[in-house]
Formats: C-alpha cells, structure tokens, sequence
C-alpha cells in the first residue's frame, strides 16, 4: 500500500472519535460561545496550561539547575521529545495534535531530582522506611513516572469543581502510560485502586501510532540529548564517544568531519555533530522501518472500515540500529549514573525524599492544607477542612490508611528540585541559625 493511501486510511482512524475521544467525564466537544477543536488539540492545551507542565521548568533531567543555563531541564527534555515525535508524525502522516498532547503530557508525573526520586518513592512505598517501631509508609504499591502522569492529568490537577483531573481522551491518557514500560522486574507495576486503567492492556504497545511514536522519540531524546550533556559536562570523553558503533555508522552516511578538537570548537561541534546528525539519523531509520510494519500490519488486519486498533508495534527502530542504539544508551547511562557527581547529587536527592516523607507520615499536621483536605476528601469525610478536628485518633487513621501514605508520595512527587530543597530545609533545619 502506498504511503498517501496509508494516510487516507488512518485520517479515517483519527476521524473517528467514538473510541479514542472519549473522556472520564462527558463533556461536549463544541460547547457553546466557545471555538471549536479537535479533542485532542483540546488536550494539548489542556497540558500546557496545567501546573505539572508549568513545575517541569525546575526538574532536573540528568543535571541540576546549578550544573550551568545550557543543561536540559525536564521541560526541555519535554520540548525535544515533542520535537522529535512531531518530525516522525507528519513523515508518517498522523494526527500532530495527538502526537503533541501524548508528548507534552508523557513526564508530567516525574519527580524532583531526576530518575533518583522516582526509584527513592517506589522503595519507600514497596519496602518502607525504618523506624523505632519497625517498618512505616510500606504499602506494597510502586510509584512509576508514566503511571504517575496519568495520575496527574486524571486526579491531581483540575479544571472545574465537578471532578478533579482535566479529563483528556482516552487516547491522550493511554499514549501518557505507554511511552515506557508498564512492567518492573517482569511484574506489572502497582498502583492499587490510584488510577483508571480500563480498556488499557498493559501488555502491549499503544493503540494508536501517534503513542507509540512519542515512545520512541522519548528514546532518541535520551540517547541523544543527555549524549550532549554528558560530552559538554566533561563526563563523557568525545574520543571514546567516536568510537561508539553507531557513531561510527552516521559518521560514515553523512561523512561527518571531526578533525577540530580543540575546547571551543567542540561546544559547536557536540551541537551540530551528535544532536542535528545522530538525531536525524536516528528518525530516518524510524520513518523507514515504521513505514515498512505499518504497510504489513494494514494488508494483514482484518478490517474494512479504516478504524484501525494498533495492537502490535509498528513504529521501531531497525534491528541493526536497535542494538547499536542501546548499546550507546547503555554506554552513557553507566557513564553519567557511575560519575562522581552524579553519586553525589542522587545520594543527597535520595535522603531529602526519604527523610520528608518520614516526616509527613510521623507527623501529619506538617503537611500543607491543600494536601489533608484532599485526603479528607478522598477518604469520604464531610465538612470543611478544619486543622483543630485532627486529633490523634484521625492521625492514626491516616497512618493506617494506604491512601494517605500515597497522597504524601503525590505531595513530594510533584515537588520541583527549589521546593522539595526548601522543604527539607524547613521541616529540618533550625529557624534560629
């Protein structure tokens, strides 16, 4: 089949809004006085003007805001992945405000500190934290950063007094959870009764082409960008970085020149040479393999009318540039976590998160208002929010109460790196020195 009849095909797909338009919450698609949008550029909006997008500003994505202004942050990470999704998009003719919405949605629900703040929440929640009276906060639950973005955009914020979350359609929500895996050490990850997962199987790749396409952007952003960073940190050595395999091959293809080393002109060396040649390499080889398994997928479904559920992946990377792909991750990843400064940084990150939360659960009254009304709230209270009715059995009730214990893992998940710091500061540091 030929790519524009592809296209004609799965315009009809993302025409038919029945399935993938639907929202938690029924609402009409045209309200009056107000201009018409495609749901799903409703959704994008919906994003961009909610706080977690706003917060993504101040989140580290591999170096701290101190590291120096040209590091990526987990907003420009965002951006990039967004970027790169669109590109593959519109080579493969799918829907570009589906593709931005899942894009700008995917990292909504990171933590503060980077990938350290993620694996320090799903080990207090899964193990707990010791104390003098045994174990606390173990609620055998996991905290994952795609699980925990649908939790965002599904409860955490809100756009009306009815319910909370912004109610995006499904296919926003399902292409969210499915840019990474929604498994841990072959087992499904855990979030109890926190998040509606109906119609998601978790076994398989997104249903539509625009999710799994912001999964693999995802992939090429964090090959390549944090590639740069670490080259321009100084972490990673750019002579050992040429020797990589598939540096070597895009070298090859676009007979890239690397003969000047010296320091000033290898900051426009690691911009232009790893992020327009690697990037662009990289989604060449998507653009054609994909092409290639949708073309497969459409002659083999059994379907007439154009709705096309996508319950196999079709958009991928090549075998051949696959392996070399994750290599390099691999290679990179192992550099940058194992550098002294990254232990540094992720072993302070880790005792901030661990040393809040025991703080928030021992002693509730600590928590901001907004957070134990919520919990009041969830946990089927009535009446206004009055600080002076939490007594001592309702402190017990919440410790003993898993939801309470996930609200707190919301609280510090939401946190920016400034605000969780300062946050340290002021449940621990002595308001005379």
């Amino acid at each position: 089949m030929k790519k524009d009849s592809i296209n004609e095909a799965y315009a009809v797909h993302n025409n038919k809004f029945s399935f993938l338009a639907r929202r938690l919450h029924p609402e009409s698609n045209s309200p009056e006085g107000i201009t018409v949008r495609d749901p799903f550029q409703r959704d994008r909006d919906r994003i961009i003007h909610s706080r977690a997008f706003r917060r993504m500003m101040h989140k580290t994505q591999i170096f701290n805001a101190n590291k120096g202004d040209h590091y990526r942050n987990r907003l420009t990470h965002t951006l990039e992945v967004d970027q790169i999704a669109r590109s593959i998009g519109k080579d493969l003719g799918l829907n570009d405000e589906l593709v931005e919405a899942i894009a700008l949605g995917h990292d909504l629900g990171h933590t503060p500190f980077g990938h350290i703040g993620e694996r320090t929440l799903d080990k207090i929640l899964t193990e707990g934290i010791d104390s003098r009276d045994g174990k606390i906060c173990l609620i055998k639950e996991n905290f994952k950063h795609n699980f925990q973005s649908l939790r965002v955009v599904d409860t955490l914020e809100s756009r009306c007094k009815e319910y909370m979350g912004i109610n995006l359609t499904f296919a926003t929500r399902e292409g969210i959870l499915k840019h990474t895996s929604c498994m841990k050490n072959g087992k499904y990850i855990q979030y109890a009764s926190a998040l509606n997962l109906v119609n998601m199987d978790l076994d398989k790749p997104s249903v539509t082409l625009e999710g799994q396409t912001v999964a693999i952007a995802d992939e090429i952003a964090q090959c390549t960008h944090d590639l740069e960073d670490g080259v321009r940190s100084g972490i990673i050595d750019f002579e050992e970085l040429l020797q990589q395999p598939l540096i070597r091959d895009f070298i090859d293809k676009y007979n890239t020149m690397t003969s000047n080393k010296n320091t000033d002109e290898l900051a426009y060396e690691t911009r232009s040479f790893i992020i327009k040649h690697l990037v662009g390499f990289l989604i060449a080889d998507v653009d054609e393999t994909s092409q290639k398994k949708i073309n497969e997928y459409i002659k083999q479904a059994d379907k007439t009318d154009g709705d096309y559920q996508f319950t196999e992946e079709c958009i991928s990377f090549s075998d051949e540039v696959n392996d070399k792909r994750k290599k390099l991750q691999k290679w990179v990843s192992s550099k940058i976590v194992r550098s002294e400064e990254i232990s540094v940084s992720d072993s302070k990150a880790e005792y901030f998160i661990r040393q809040m939360f025991k703080a928030f659960y021992l002693h509730p009254l600590e928590l901001p208002d907004y957070v134990l009304t919520r919990y009041r709230h969830l946990a089927g209270h009535t009446g206004n929010f009055n600080r002076m009715n939490i007594n001592d059995d309702t402190i017990n009730e919440m410790k003993n109460n898993s939801l309470f214990i996930r609200l707190i893992a919301d609280h510090i998940g939401g946190m920016t790196d400034q605000f969780a710091s300062r946050t340290y500061k002021k449940l621990y540091y002595p308001d005379y020195i």
